[in-house]
């Protein structure tokens, strides 16, 4: 199975953030799972955990009025325990 493109998985994360932000929280969830699930080559638990993070934090931005730096930032901290998780 190829790496997945670092650059792509951030974009993937903002636009979850985007949608979230639209109210639509689990919009990206799918795609994410699915494509990182494939990669994960059977150890998918550690992932599991750290996407259902990703999702409830999705969910938080879902009822904010805005979102700002602290919420780039996060996303930036799930990227990093996301490749981790993958041992990349």
């Amino acid at each position: 199975m190829e790496k997945p493109n670092v650059e792509l998985l951030e974009a993937v994360l903002v636009e979850g953030l985007y949608w979230a932000y639209l109210g639509r929280p689990k919009e990206v969830m799918p795609f994410l799972k699915g494509k990182l699930k494939a990669l994960a080559n059977g150890s998918f638990e550690v992932l599991e955990d750290v996407l259902s993070e990703l999702e409830k934090f999705y969910e938080e931005v879902s009822k904010k009025d805005s979102i700002g730096d602290r919420e780039f930032r996060k996303l930036k901290v799930y990227r990093e325990l996301i490749l981790t998780a993958l041992g990349l």
